[in-house]
């Protein structure tokens, strides 16, 4: 997961423009792709406008970040793009996740991965694979949001149970729960294409 220096954060608090590029620079990325698999892949232009709405919402609040209350810059800054992703899409009531990245292993040794059958680059087996694209898709799509949340900051983001739990303002129990049930909603969806 991104991290960056306290020293920098002090500065952007107190309106250093080089400050604020660096943030930007370091978050832009996993931010992006964040609300992109939130929010979904199918509108482009505005999951860059969304990621640009997250900044705007991050650079006129960061006076506000405490780091004496022991919360990592990161996850406050992954609750800003949660809480916006979750408001665009009960406005939009579009629910849709796009997964590509690779799995992580959680804190109980349990892999999380998901491991396809078919990972050849033949023409015929390609477009099997696009297929299978679009089942994970329309598997993470159905997870309630707060699943879906907790599988995407885990899964892509490498965030650990505390940070999640921060994020999503609950125990981290409730997280390793939602993230357990998540796996085993798209293993019951997908289980005609992962490996046992």
């Amino acid at each position: 997961m991104v991290e960056i220096a306290d020293r920098v954060v002090n500065r952007a608090r107190e309106g250093d423009v080089e400050a604020f590029r660096t943030i930007l620079e370091t978050f832009q990325k996993p931010i992006f792709q964040t609300v992109y698999r939130l929010v979904g892949g199918r509108f482009p232009n505005e999951v860059e406008d969304i990621t640009q709405d997250v900044f705007m919402k991050i650079f006129r609040s960061i006076g506000r970040f405490d780091p004496e209350r022991g919360v990592k810059f990161s996850t406050w800054i992954y609750t800003f793009v949660k809480n916006h992703c979750f408001d665009v899409l009960k406005k939009r009531r579009l629910q849709v996740v796009n997964i590509d990245g690779a799995g992580s292993s959680d804190d109980d040794g349990n892999s999380g991965r998901f491991e396809f059958e078919s990972k050849s680059e033949i023409p015929g087996e390609q477009l099997l694979a696009s297929e299978l694209h679009r089942h994970i898709t329309e598997a993470v799509t159905e997870l309630p949001d707060d699943q879906r949340l907790v599988f995407v900051l885990r899964e892509y983001e490498g965030l650990d149970y505390r940070e999640i739990a921060n994020v999503a303002g609950c125990s981290e129990g409730t997280i390793k729960s939602r993230l357990y049930r998540a796996k085993e909603a798209l293993r019951r969806s997908l289980k005609r294409y992962v490996l046992q």
